[in-house]
């Protein structure tokens, strides 16, 4: 049977780490390659697990884990992070597993924390010249520069596939090319994602791999080492460079024969002990709290902040495609005077789509209340925004009386006139949304979502339909907006179109809790809230600035 990999979080000092595990035994850190994260890492995670405990870490400042406090960190301090980390896992001992930049964190945790590593084993670890050093720093490292048209997406593409095609990326020539296949779609896609959520921060954990002294570090080791070459990776040639009595292991070129390979030379130098039960996540003074919910094989991820017990909490559902991500700052405005949870719906965001069932806003509804239910939480207040509020309503109308209000932002409801042309139009030039080979469907949901902003609809680009509200189209807000919606690419046009079938009128009319409506003249769904209101007569109706703290205020003020 396959090992399970389960996704935790863990508070270390005053920075939220997030790390993946799965198997029992002895303990296994794995440390990825800049720019990724532990999702890269799934392949040798699963065989190492079937021996050990296996756990992947998001660096820090990849994934989702905090940057360190330093400005300027280096290799040193992410092997002392590593150390504080397991530390916090109460974990005593483990071998180290890492791939290039994650290599270099490897060594240097042998190096500095020798008493508590049975063995580094290393995929490709890095040793650089002063002038590839240089080259690297001032070259290599190139900002992320959002624009209007999105064009920094589809530069972002080609640079992470160009980093696949050329090593450096930025050398493209033929002696650069690189001795491997080009990845597929859904590795490429997801590479891009990673570098998006490390944002224009993705140089500070990288840059620490070009000013690492390689050959100091493994003079300094009194730990068993094995320096990892795979042909095929970009790193091959560097096994000249290491020294000389170095332990060096050629490895397959296939990736299912080398993580086996790999195995058995973890299993020459196991770790001490068994790692303990995942501790709990502890919560940040200021910050939501992040943990995961397990329903059945999926995990969902849910936020929060106050204290879940002393009244019920406000329960944020977000705008489908999206994840709650985009209702952080809500979500701690709320939680500085009320608790409050939020979660992201299966297939969107962090959490696991649910196998064996079509996305639905009855299923998403269905999983919110189980995810509650497991959390403890039995009377609340409900929150939906846009989409959010079409699964909001379903929620309402499955608990009953458990939900002790209920609050629509700017809730997608249209007559049957303009459903049947909206629905039309909607994603008509957007579909398919899945990982093309030139990255266009970054930008073609990346268009869409800046001219919801421009038009009513957004399709329809009259004059006549010209929207007055001032446009919310910062491209750094919506690069923002758009990782989140694509970080599942196959939910979004599912998602759009449980949202597009879904009776919301007819739903919303059977409704029966107190009711609040709310809407921000900018919001893209405000031309549908005078028609929600003839749905609830009863509903009292707040026009808000579109800020989370005027947000929250209305939210509080209406629950």
């Amino acid at each position: 049977m396959t090992p399970r990999i389960t996704r935790h979080f863990i508070t270390v000092d005053n920075r939220r780490v997030h790390y993946t595990r799965a198997g029992e035994g002895p303990a296994v850190a794995l440390l990825h390659a800049s720019a990724c994260s532990a999702k890269v890492l799934r392949l040798p995670q699963t065989i190492f697990a079937t021996r050990f405990t296996a756990l992947a870490f998001d660096t820090p400042g990849f994934g989702l884990s905090d940057l360190l406090t330093k400005e300027q960190p280096e290799t040193e301090d992410l092997a002392d992070g590593l150390a504080d980390t397991l530390t916090a896992l109460g974990i005593e001992q483990v071998a180290t597993y890492g791939r290039h930049t994650g290599a270099q964190v490897a060594v240097e945790y042998a190096a500095r924390h020798g008493a508590r590593c049975s063995l580094a084993l290393t995929d490709g670890y890095p040793i650089f010249s002063s002038t590839q050093q240089w080259a690297r720093l001032n070259e290599y490292l190139v900002p992320i520069k959002p624009s209007f048209a999105g064009e920094h997406l589809l530069w972002l593409w080609f640079r992470y596939r160009d980093q696949h095609v050329f090593w450096p990326w930025n050398e493209q020539r033929l002696e650069k090319r690189a001795d491997a296949d080009l990845p597929d779609l859904d590795f490429l896609h997801r590479g891009v994602i990673e570098f998006l959520e490390a944002g224009n921060d993705y140089k500070i954990g990288y840059a620490t791999a070009f000013r690492h002294d390689g050959i100091k570090a493994l003079q300094q080791l009194k730990v068993p080492t094995c320096l990892g070459v795979r042909p095929g990776d970009s790193l091959f040639r560097t096994k000249s460079a290491y020294p000389a009595g170095s332990w060096i292991e050629e490895m397959p070129r296939d990736a299912l024969a080398a993580a086996r390979a790999e195995l058995a030379i973890l299993l020459k130098h196991p770790a001490r002990g068994t790692p303990p039960n995942a501790p709990p996540c502890r919560a940040i003074d200021g910050r939501t709290t992040t943990h995961y919910v397990d329903l059945g094989d999926a995990q969902i991820l849910v936020r929060s902040m106050g204290d879940l017990s002393a009244a019920p909490p406000v329960v944020v559902i977000h705008h489908v495609p999206g994840s709650s991500f985009l209702y952080d700052e809500l979500v701690r405005e709320i939680g500085k005077r009320h608790p409050v949870i939020a979660l992201d719906l299966p297939g969107h965001g962090e959490s696991d789509a649910l196998s064996g069932t079509a996305p639905s806003i009855a299923g998403w509804a269905s999983a919110a209340l189980r995810t509650l239910d497991a959390l403890g939480i039995g009377a609340f207040r409900l929150y939906g925004h846009n989409s959010g509020a079409t699964v909001a309503v379903e929620i309402a109308l499955q608990a009953g009386a458990r939900v002790q209000s209920l609050l629509l932002d700017a809730p997608i409801c249209f007559t049957s006139g303009e459903h049947d042309a909206i629905a039309a139009g909607w994603l008509d030039g957007v579909a398919p949304v899945t990982p093309v080979w030139d990255g266009s469907h970054l930008t073609r949901v990346w268009h869409m979502r800046r001219d919801m902003e421009l038009w009513w609809p957004w399709f329809d680009r009259r004059n006549a339909t010209r929207k007055t509200t001032e446009p919310r189209i910062d491209p750094a807000r919506l690069t923002i907006e758009v990782r989140e919606m694509m970080k599942q690419p196959a939910s979004f046009v599912s998602g759009w179109r449980a949202v597009l079938d879904y009776p919301m009128a007819e739903r919303l009319a059977l409704t029966h809790q107190r009711c609040g409506l709310l809407s921000a003249a900018q919001d893209v769904f405000a031309p549908c809230a005078n028609y929600a209101r003839t749905l609830r007569p009863d509903a009292r109706f707040v026009e808000i600035d579109d800020l989370p703290a005027a947000r929250a205020e209305a939210i509080l003020a209406l629950a």
